[in-house]
């Protein structure tokens, strides 16, 4: 008798095992390891930069003039891609990147960043120019000029071809013309830089 229940209860433990184990021969799902696709995500998004980002003439590391948009969606974390007005009265299309946890802008033309917008205090130039520079100091740089845009009245050095910064200030002086250097530096030389444009060099 005691043979028999021994018999019968090792015949139910295999029975058991064989359920279980086709069971799990049946279960196709993969699970990939977190940590390894996370790694791969911030390396491929890293949109080029592996510390602080940098403003230069160009962009902002990836972020360039000329990049294709899909190439920039492979490389950049791209938070959007719509249709917005411009500042013409027509529609642009335009990509939002995160870079360094900011916000910036690149407008496209035939599927290519024509000119990023940057916004931010927080990336600037190796020799820290852009958002919240005074107009002082753009004008002590050699071969500053200013020039009225649609918005406000923009700052160029030879030193930073491809940049732009826009200062919000009447576009003309009192008595007319443009701005010259020192007229501007003199009425309104504590203004602040609020939006600084990046596109392709000119020389």
């Amino acid at each position: 008798m005691r043979i028999f229940v021994a018999l019968a209860a090792i015949l139910v433990a295999a029975g058991c095992r064989r359920s279980d184990d086709a069971g799990r021969r049946g279960d196709t799902t993969v699970i990939p390891p977190v940590s390894v696709e996370t790694a791969s995500h911030r390396v491929t998004r890293s949109c080029g930069i592996s510390g602080k980002p940098v403003l230069t003439d160009n962009g902002i590391g990836d972020l360039k003039v000329g990049i294709a948009v899909a190439d920039l969606n492979d490389r950049c974390e791209v938070i959007s891609d719509s249709e917005e007005p411009g500042s013409e009265g027509m529609n642009e299309r335009v990509v939002v990147v995160r870079i360094g946890g900011e916000s910036v802008r690149g407008v496209v033309t035939n599927d290519k960043i024509w000119r990023i917008e940057l916004t931010s205090p927080h990336i600037v130039t190796p020799d820290s120019l852009g958002v919240d520079t005074p107009l002082h100091r753009i004008a002590s740089k050699r071969g500053a000029r200013f020039f009225p845009g649609e918005d406000g009245v923009y700052g160029f050095v030879t030193d930073h071809c491809g940049l732009s910064f826009r200062f919000s200030v009447p576009l003309r002086p009192p008595r007319g013309s443009d701005w010259t250097v020192e007229a501007i530096d003199k009425a309104h030389g504590e203004a602040v830089v609020d939006k600084v444009l990046v596109t392709e060099c000119q020389r």
